[in-house]
This record gives structure tokens, sequence and C-alpha cells, in this order.
């Protein structure tokens, strides 16, 4: 209700100016039609896109399955150690923090498994809390004993990183280009495992390492698949492009599990 009282007060001030001003014309302003004509065609005013990889696809490719497998996932870490400080000489992390949630988008996008979210069950437990202290109102929250069980549990690192400029020399040609111009050469690689929560074995584990290569744009500043545009003076330009690595590798691990045939439900 408030946010259609902002709206239309901001539509009476576009129709009318400011208050105390004259208005140009009284144009009546049908709302309805108005709200009807955004919801139609969201996109107009959205900024928001698909954050999506070249791998991607491969998920999608997949045909959905009737009996998903109930997989849990923990966290995924950042075992690099790499840190860089900034002009204030404030020390942060370079590469991402987010590759857990990049991990269960991946799982949740393939439409192969029943992905149960351990990295924040602290979270779940607190709202499990509040309904067997008699907290909330009867018969709200969630119902006690009926959290999914997993078959396994997916979780691993980040384990390398890098990230290098460079003159690329008469063998070096990206997208039909060589020559002496300046490149930048960005790596990392990811380790994952799944075990039996039954057996505790690990029944699939693989090591994947990735790069992909920027061209300099202007100073200091490159293009990574032609629209990456970073610069590598700061440590978040550097981890914009290790993300987009990141979350491929990611990606792509999770369609070779599904492809290994390994986990069965």
């Amino acid at each position: 209700m408030e946010l259609v009282l902002i709206g239309c007060l901001m539509l009476g001030l576009l129709a009318g100016g400011m208050p105390g001003a004259e208005p140009v014309q009284d144009v009546p302003i049908n709302i309805e039609e108005q709200m009807q004509e955004v919801l139609e065609a969201p996109e107009s005013i959205m900024l928001s896109e698909a954050n999506v990889t070249t791998a991607t696809q491969l998920l999608a490719a997949l045909p959905e399955t009737e009996r998903k497998i109930p997989i849990a996932v923990y966290h995924v870490a950042d075992n690099t150690g790499q840190f860089k400080g900034d002009r204030m000489g404030v020390s942060s992390t370079v590469v991402t923090q987010g590759a857990t949630e990049m991990l269960i988008t991946a799982l949740h996008r393939s439409r192969q498994f029943v992905v149960l979210d351990r990295a924040r069950f602290g979270d779940f437990m607190n709202e499990q809390n509040l309904v067997t202290s008699s907290r909330v109102v009867e018969g709200q929250g969630p119902v006690i004993g009926a959290m999914t069980g997993a078959d396994y549990v997916i979780t691993g690192a980040i384990t390398e990183y890098q990230v290098d400029m460079y003159s690329g020399g008469l063998g070096l040609r990206i997208a039909g280009k060589g020559g002496s111009q300046e490149y930048a050469r960005a790596s990392c690689a990811i380790d994952l495992r799944v075990t039996d929560t039954t057996t505790g074995e690990v029944v699939w584990a693989d090591s994947l390492k990735g790069e992909i290569l920027g061209e300099r744009v202007g100073l200091e500043v490159f293009s990574f698949l032609g629209k990456n545009i970073v610069e590598f003076e700061t440590g978040q330009g550097k981890q914009q492009v290790i993300n987009l690595v990141v979350r491929t590798l990611l990606e792509e691990a999770v369609f070779k599990l599904i492809q290994s045939g390994v986990l069965t439900s």
C-alpha cells in the first residue's frame, strides 16, 4: 500500500509539477493502466540481467530428472591465501568469497538435485528453535522433524589463483588479434568432492583449472570476453575476473559430476 501511495505521489508530481507551481495542464492519470503496462514490459525498466557464463548452457542442456538427488552444500572456502592492500592500507581478499552461493546456483540450474543449504544451517536452526521454544504463533513457522535429509554432501575450496599482465608475442592470438598488444591472463583452480552421508566414502572428487585472457583497452584497463572491463590497479578489478573464472569452473564441475553417473537417488 505504501508503494502504491508513493507511486501515485510521484505520478502526481510529474503531471502537476512541484507543490505551489502552476500545473501545465490537467492530464488524467489511470494508475491501473500504467501499472499494467509496467507488468507487461518489465524489461524496459529492469537493470538486472542473467548472470551466466559459457558453461551455463551445459547445465541448461541437461534433461530435467523426475527423481532428484538430495545433496547438501557446505562451505566452499578460499584456500589461496591471496590478499591485496588498497591505497588506504586496508587488506582484503582478492578471490571471491561467494563460491558457495555460486555452487548452489549451479546445482539448482542443473535441475538434477534437491539442493540443501547447510552453509547457513544456523539460520534454519534459529527458526526451528523459535518454534520449539513457543516464541511464534501456534501453527506458524517450520514443522519440526520434517527437514529433508541428504544422500550426499558436496564441499571444496578455491585452491589456486593468479593474474598476470604481459605483452603478446607472434604466437599469441586472441579473437584474431596478435602482435605486441598487451594482455592479461587470469587463472584459477577449484577442488570439489562429494561424500556419501551413509558410508562416509568420497564417491567423486575433481580438480579443475581454467583461465581467460583479456586485452588491454586503456591504461591499466582490460576487457575480458569482450565485455568485462576491469581496472587492474584495484583488487576489486582482479576479483571481478576471478569471479567469472570461478563461476565457470563450478558450473563445469557440476556438469562433470552429473555426467560421471556416480550419484544415485
